[in-house]
């Protein structure tokens, strides 16, 4: 309406950055396929991609690539065609997998390896000045990552200004123990005005379906007492 008023028919924009979502591991099937024994469904691809479009850029789904070094060679090359690209699985450190040796051999590793909990097994490197990460497998960690790491990324590509999200700060419904030595994004849910961790495994996708939003705990205290206050930065 501003620009109507103003008789201004257009304006130069910023196009939404592309982020090619490519799931990773011999034991990760497509959902619909029939579940076998030892297998289970992708959900970081899915999940990933509604973080992407809710922020402003538009994901562009993958198949699953095998955990083999001429695979993730060749699908990370194709990959460069988008503005950046977001791994899951294949980062764990000491694992069988070789996402690492592979962005090695394209690029370059900028870290493996983060001290943070859920999410510790992070993979960030450069191909031909494309970001790559690599979220870790597990559905809690991947999507706490995705939060923390690609979304202010993602605003910066999408040239969007920084989130100001304040969060609202209230009181622990119990003592929670944290680990000393990594900062943690602890899922909570909002229950009688008080905060409730959410947080089951890493493993568990519910531990982010039942909770609204997340609370940061310094990698330097290890105990959040009931009653203390904490900031709840809500999904």
């Amino acid at each position: 309406g501003v620009l109507a008023a103003l008789g201004i028919t257009q304006v130069p924009v910023f196009a939404r950055p592309t982020v090619a979502v490519i799931p990773s591991g011999n034991e990760i099937l497509t959902p619909g396929d029939p579940l076998e024994p030892g297998k289970i469904y992708d959900i970081n691809s899915y999940t990933l991609a509604a973080l992407i479009q809710e922020t402003g850029g538009i994901p562009l789904l993958f198949p699953i690539m095998k955990d083999t070094l001429e695979d993730v060679r060749r699908i990370l090359c194709e990959a460069l065609a988008c503005d950046m690209t977001v791994l899951s699985g294949g980062s764990s450190v000491g694992e069988r997998d070789v996402m690492v040796e592979a962005v090695e051999s394209l690029g370059e590793v900028k870290f493996h390896g983060i001290a943070v909990k859920p999410g510790k097994p992070t993979l960030c490197g450069v191909i031909q000045g494309k970001l790559i990460l690599g979220m870790p497998g597990y559905p809690t960690s991947c999507l706490t990552n995705g939060y923390g790491l690609l979304v202010p990324v993602l605003r910066k590509l999408a040239r969007l200004p920084e989130s100001r999200t304040s969060g609202v700060e209230l009181p622990m419904s119990r003592r929670y123990t944290s680990t000393i030595g990594r900062h943690q994004y602890l899922p909570v849910r909002v229950e009688g005005g008080e905060v409730v961790p959410a947080f089951k495994e890493s493993g568990a996708i519910t531990s982010m379906a039942d909770a609204e939003g997340y609370i940061e705990i310094p990698a330097n205290v290890d105990l959040v007492e009931k009653g203390e206050p904490v900031l709840v930065k809500f999904f």
